[in-house]
């Protein structure tokens, strides 16, 4: 009997490297229960203008960088559909898989038409689907949608279709079945420490190489945590939590045992040559002080250069010494916005301006290059409001200050949030937190927004008899533009050097 195959198609934002978690550990869990894997991913085709980290070079929150000349020749988008069907023709899938972002929802779309034709059962998973599940399962080309976690739901599926089984009950799903949509209940979470080591051979050998700090390097990411305990009402993680709260009645976030850990980052090492890891946790340090001592001890016996981010409350003289001790690399924390007020009532994020301000004092001490991530344009914002998030990282000594798009994502409370105050309709379309606003306010228009998310770390970093300059900076105009080019080489010549 020939071994089902399944065939997962990525979806991705045009060179943004690094590795989707996900689809490394399915295609591993699949392959060890015996089915054939394999991929189509379309991170080097070019499907858009300039990639995400350009956007962010030009907006002075990343240092310049080049790629190499071997991403400079990327195949057409109208090339990746020709090379979608022919894949789809050799391969012959069972089954074919796709993991999909909000923000890649439209290519998705034009991915699964382009093949629909071929008759073969889709399931569609991941963060969009799980919140925004009518909107995936009515596409036409889409069999069933996976709510929640996949381990276990890819594995009884892939099984009931090698034995000619019917599909439709399995927990988790919603399934398309004699003209219906059957919804069935969630199933209980995935102990993580039964996965097998993730699979990485599937993905091209260049999704390894991520720009860091104006360099190339070897990375690769572990996964050490699922979930996060806290409640930002612009993210999904709490709504993560409340699906299993309700669903199943179990705790969303698990934290990885540390020998779970050592093995990935020792296979790693051996079998690819890594020379970088990213901890992609929400929180990084939401741990156990037993925990954090363990890990650390675990991961000083490798001290590869590592980027994690996590937040200001967990931030000490204790924590910052195991993260040196650790070679932590690169820190990110998330500030959000600069109105302790704002941030409290409509963000949902409980943390004071000083202990921001107390944590970078704390990280100034060490060797660690620490950035902090902003957002422009939320619901209710106002210029003013923006210059309060402005003002309070000009007292953050950091190496990068990096401002993004408020992104209004299915299955967050801030998006039924602009649904209700008319910034946007409930069917609208985001898109990439790098890219832009999808808000129509009348208090802070969209160009308002763009025009301060390119200038923030001129406001940040320049003193302030130069924003009349920087103002000029924000339009997008000849004189704006002119205005932005000198300020920026100005900035790349004494910040980037």
């Amino acid at each position: 009997m020939s071994k089902l195959k399944v065939l997962f198609l990525y979806p991705n934002l045009m060179l943004q490297t690094g590795f989707p978690m996900a689809i490394c550990t399915f295609s591993a869990i699949l392959k060890q229960e015996g089915f054939d894997v394999e991929l189509f991913d379309t991170t080097f085709y070019k499907t858009e203008e300039i990639t995400s980290d350009e956007a962010r070079m030009e907006n002075l929150q990343v240092k310049p960088f080049d790629m190499g000349d071997k991403f400079k020749h990327l195949r057409t988008r109208e090339q990746m559909f020709e090379d979608l069907v022919r894949k789809v023709k050799d391969y012959k899938p069972d089954l074919i898989a796709i993991s999909i972002l909000e923000d890649m929802y439209p290519l998705s779309v034009d991915m699964l038409r382009s093949i629909e034709d071929f008759g073969i059962p889709v399931i569609a998973g991941g963060v969009f689907p799980t919140f925004a599940p009518e909107i995936v399962i009515s596409e036409k080309a889409v069999t069933m949608v996976c709510i929640g976690e996949g381990e276990d739901v890819l594995v009884e599926v892939c099984r009931r279709l090698s034995n000619n089984e019917n599909i439709s009950d399995v927990s988790s799903l919603w399934v398309k079945s004699d003209g219906q949509i059957k919804k069935n209940p969630i199933r209980p979470l995935r102990n993580i420490n039964l996965n097998p080591l993730p699979d990485f051979s599937i993905f091209h050998e260049d999704r390894f190489l991520k720009p860091m700090k104006g360099r190339l390097y070897k990375m690769a990411p572990v996964e050490t945590h699922r979930g996060c305990p806290y409640t930002c009402s612009f993210c999904n993680s709490n709504s993560q939590k409340e699906l299993y709260k309700q669903g199943t009645g179990e705790r969303f976030l698990r934290v990885k045992e540390v020998g779970q850990v050592y093995s990935e980052i020792k296979m790693l090492i051996e079998k690819y040559g890594v020379e970088y890891i990213y901890f992609p946790a929400d929180t990084f340090l939401a741990m156990s002080k037993d925990y954090l001592h363990e890990f650390t001890k675990m991961y000083k016996k490798f001290a590869l250069p590592f980027y994690c981010q996590t937040r200001a409350e967990t931030i000490n003289e204790e924590t910052v010494r195991c993260l040196e001790e650790m070679n932590c690399h690169s820190l990110s924390i998330g500030i959000e916005h600069g109105s302790e007020d704002f941030r409290y009532k409509l963000l949902k994020r409980r943390v004071s301006n000083k202990t921001y301000i107390d944590a970078i004092k704390v990280l100034e001490k060490s060797n660690i290059m620490v950035s902090v991530n902003n957002i422009i344009g939320f619901p209710d914002e106002t210029r003013h409001l923006a210059f309060d998030t402005i003002n309070l990282n000009r007292q953050l000594n950091v190496y990068a200050h990096n401002a993004y798009y408020f992104t209004p994502y299915h299955g967050t409370p801030l998006r039924e949030y602009c649904v209700e105050k008319g910034y946007i309709s409930g069917d609208v379309q985001t898109v990439n937190i790098t890219k832009g606003t999808v808000l129509n306010m009348p208090q802070f228009p969209q160009d308002e927004i763009k025009g301060l998310i390119r200038t923030f770390t001129l406001y940040v970093k320049f003193p302030e008899e130069r924003y009349k300059e920087i103002g000029i900076a924000e339009k997008f105009t000849d004189e704006g533009n002119a205005m932005f080019k000198k300020l920026q080489q100005e900035f790349w010549q004494k910040y980037f050097k």
